[in-house]
């Protein structure tokens, strides 16, 4: 009687593998990474990007974002957090990576680079997805300081 079991639960499991599998090929994951830019000498923390709705819509429109500068400013190579990287957007017809800061979204890199200004919001709602995973306090509290900051340079203008 125990191998009949045994061979029931054993089939049981392979079947929820392929659903899993199948429920992945259908789109439920992506392999869309948005990296938190803030450490120099260790890895940054990373998530994967689940829904991806908001970055198929930014697609259409990064072609017609206003230039926010030519030459990539000093300060954003400076130490500390220094925005968001989203790489693997290449599946979704977006460039292969993406970083934003500041209220601007840069893509492609060095002289090839990019810089448009974020009126789309991707940098807020990279925001709030950092505020859903699970991340070190204070990797966290960075961000925060940085959202507030960013809302009274926001302001000012």
């Amino acid at each position: 009687m125990k191998p009949v079991f045994s061979v029931a639960v054993a089939l049981s499991l392979i079947g929820l593998s392929f659903v899993v599998e199948a429920l992945a090929a259908g789109g439920s994951n992506t392999n869309v990474m948005v990296e938190v830019l803030i450490f120099s000498g260790r890895p940054n923390p990373t998530w994967q990007l689940q829904d991806t709705n908001r970055l198929q819509a930014l697609k259409g429109k990064l072609n017609g974002l206003p230039e926010a500068f030519k030459e990539e400013p000093a300060e954003w190579s400076r130490l500390g957090f220094a925005g968001f990287r989203i790489h693997g957007g290449k599946a979704l017809g977006l460039p292969d990576r993406i970083r934003v800061y500041r209220g601007v979204i840069q893509t492609g890199h060095g002289k090839a680079a990019r810089h448009v200004m974020d009126i789309a919001g991707l940098e807020q709602w990279l925001i709030q997805e950092a505020k859903q995973q699970p991340l070190e306090q204070p990797i966290r509290d960075v961000i925060a300081n940085y959202e507030t900051t960013r809302k009274v340079e926001t302001e000012r203008r």
